[in-house]
């Protein structure tokens, strides 16, 4: 309890007591702000997945994701180039690691009959062959790493240099971190899916448009119903056909032909469906969270969402 029986809730924000109140967090934005999404923020069943306007030339995926034929390749050639970049560069770190452990075998055999030849010639003793031997190991481990010398004569007065500095922010005392870099792969992926996805693996799409329906408007070729965002599409690889699941099902399915071509299962794409801005259909698609610590707003505007509160008696408001 603070002065006069208050509670500390209420001291908040005054000297030695600035610490924000969950009441005044909550309207800034804290925890986990959720917000429905409209159709809009959806798309439709026709739109590309890239450009997110209607498909032009439209192609599927082996997933049921839409694209415009020009954006899609567009995406799969700039795939090809980084992935050529990428695998250039692991390739010149390939080399670049046999060179080094090749220079360094060559210094620590150089190293042996150095040592061999100061015991037997000159007469050294056990322990001074062996610090030479370290000497020059540790000059064969540091030899790239462009901060230690690379003889015996320098690594020593480096290591007498190094005990006199104090500086222990100076770059020659921070340690340097190698980048691994691993074999890339050279697969291009589906940018919607991120799955595995070839040029060959696309299929054209003919939509058969809808009659005294407004432009741009699509049916079922068999039922003639107008194809919309709430219905399920299948889509036919063999005549590039599309048709509502249902006519499929009932019409198709069971025969196993459509315009005298043999229909399997896969032969069949089920196309992803487009927003309606409804639950039911949308599914996890309606909704978008994300939680924060404090809030991402900065006071100028109210909050919108679930969790709309009145504003705090020192002015703060949520920003969204």
């Amino acid at each position: 309890m603070g002065k006069g029986g208050q509670r500390h809730s209420k001291n908040a924000g005054v000297m030695g007591s600035e610490s924000l109140t969950y009441h005044e967090r909550r309207n800034l934005g804290y925890g986990t702000v959720n917000e429905r999404l409209s159709k809009e923020s959806q798309g439709n069943f026709d739109d590309c997945r890239l450009t997110l306007q209607r498909a032009v030339d439209p192609v599927c995926t082996p997933g049921g994701f839409i694209f415009s034929r020009e954006a899609i390749l567009e995406c799969l050639v700039e795939q090809r180039k980084a992935n050529k970049r990428k695998l250039a560069a692991w390739e010149a770190q390939q080399e670049d690691e046999k060179r080094q452990a090749d220079e360094k075998a060559e210094l620590e055999a150089r190293a042996r009959l150095v040592a061999f030849e100061r015991q037997n010639n000159v007469g050294a003793s056990d322990h001074t062959v062996n610090a030479l031997q370290s000497a020059f190991k540790e000059a064969a481990d540091h030899m790239h790493d462009g901060k230690v010398a690379k003889n015996v004569v320098t690594i020593q007065e480096n290591k007498e240099r190094m005990k006199e500095l104090k500086s222990f922010w100076h770059p020659s005392q921070a340690p340097e971190s190698k980048m691994k870099r691993e074999k890339p792969s050279m697969d291009t992926v589906c940018p919607a899916s991120g799955k595995k996805l070839r040029m060959k693996d696309l299929t054209a799409i003919k939509f058969t448009p809808a009659q005294g329906e407004k432009e741009g408007s699509y049916m079922d070729p068999i039922t003639r119903k107008t194809l919309t965002n709430a219905n399920t599409l299948v889509l036919l690889k063999n005549s590039g056909t599309v048709m509502l699941e249902e006519t499929y099902n009932k019409m198709v399915k069971p025969e196993g032909r459509y315009e005298g071509n043999k229909i399997s299962k896969k032969d069949v794409i089920k196309i992803h469906r487009g927003g309606t801005g409804f639950v039911a259909h949308d599914g996890v698609r309606a909704e978008s969270k994300n939680f924060w610590h404090l809030g991402p707003g900065n006071g100028l505007a109210d909050l919108r969402g679930q969790h709309q509160g009145p504003r705090s008696h020192g002015g703060l408001q949520f920003w969204n």
